[in-house]
């Protein structure tokens, strides 16, 4: 009732592939935009912090600075970021990529967003 009336018809003559497409690409690119964002931007963040961090800790008298120059390699490694779990990665690619087979047809270009 609600797509008659307010919407018209609720597909044309061709069906509702057009909508479809539009859908899939506002789909494809919204998550491609927001995934660089989160897999660029964020980890860059959290680097300059850490850095930012360090560089405090180490500004001190010279022997402190001699001191932390010093380190052992456990030690430096102690400071790089933390590895995350993969399970998302591996699960939004199988998501993206049964997206990109079943729609192919509406959206001949989803393989090249996926």
């Amino acid at each position: 009732w609600y797509q008659r009336r307010v919407r018209g018809t609720p597909c044309g003559p061709g069906g509702c592939l057009g909508e479809l497409a539009e859908n899939l690409a506002i789909i494809f690119l919204g998550k491609q935009i927001m995934n660089n964002f989160q897999e660029l931007l964020i980890p860059m963040f959290k680097s300059w912090w850490s850095r930012r961090k360090s560089n405090q800790y180490q500004a001190g008298t010279d022997k402190e600075q001699i001191a932390i120059s010093v380190t052992t390699p456990w030690e430096a490694d102690n400071d790089l970021a933390e590895q995350e779990n993969l399970f998302p990665e591996y699960l939004e690619m199988v998501i993206q990529y049964g997206f990109a087979t079943m729609f192919v047809v509406a959206f001949p270009v989803a393989p090249l967003f996926a």
